[in-house]
């Protein structure tokens, strides 16, 4: 265990880890996809079921390895029978795709002016994440050491066995450590591990789910969340 570990647990945690997509960002495939009226399935006339189904078995496939953007997509083309136009995709990422406006203040909030590590545990691909931590300026907040990203580690969250939360407990003393996230099931298995957790989502998810599973309408709100990592 590295020197983030700590043996003693305090009342305001000594790390915190925050997921990305629909906490710190906009999810990014359910966005793009999934956006009633203005997301790719609905400009391009595609069956809702078909974009969601294909959408998610995509980013289970490029999820776990690093992978180029260009192939995401011409696997995405192949699997709906259409073409999608990189002009349109650049149109609508421009569009939808957008940090939390909470994002920064939450950072700040977390890292504590440098005296609190701050990590990122994500299912994420190798190019949407490099986009994300580019807007969110992740570099001025994170430690490196603490960036637990599935395509980097070749396992997600829901990994059978050793998975990405496992590996971040490796590194973390989980019941120190806060872990932001806005979906249930990844939220239970951090607590199977000791982690703290909280359940924040920053908008409602495109994909249509609703309920603690897909925590899009569930959780704290950002004055609260902040509050619990300010203790």
């Amino acid at each position: 265990m590295n020197a983030h570990a700590r043996a003693a647990e305090a009342d305001s945690p000594s790390v915190i880890l925050f997921d990305l997509g629909n906490v710190l960002f906009s999810d990014p495939w359910e966005t793009l996809l999934l956006t009633p009226g203005t997301g790719l399935g609905d400009r391009l006339g595609l069956d809702r079921s078909a974009v969601l189904e294909s959408g998610r078995r995509c980013w289970r496939m490029f999820s776990v390895s690093e992978a180029e953007e260009a192939d995401y997509w011409h696997e995405l083309s192949r699997q709906l029978g259409c073409d999608i136009p990189p002009q349109l995709v650049k149109e609508v990422e421009e569009e939808l795709l957008v940090a939390n406006p909470a994002a920064g203040a939450l950072l700040a909030a977390a890292s504590a002016d440098g005296a609190r590590p701050v990590g990122i545990a994500s299912n994420n691909t190798s190019f949407w994440y490099a986009k994300q931590a580019d807007q969110l300026d992740l570099d001025r907040w994170i430690d490196p050491g603490l960036v637990f990203l599935s395509c980097g580690l070749g396992v997600s969250k829901s990994t059978a066995g050793r998975g990405l939360l496992e590996i971040a407990a490796e590194h973390v003393a989980p019941s120190a450590t806060l872990f932001v996230e806005d979906r249930a099931a990844n939220l239970a298995r951090a607590r199977a591990l000791s982690f703290r957790t909280i359940m924040y989502a920053f908008k409602s998810e495109p994909g249509g789910e609703s309920g603690p599973e897909s925590g899009g309408v569930f959780g704290v709100s950002a004055v609260e969340l902040l509050d619990t990592i300010t203790g």
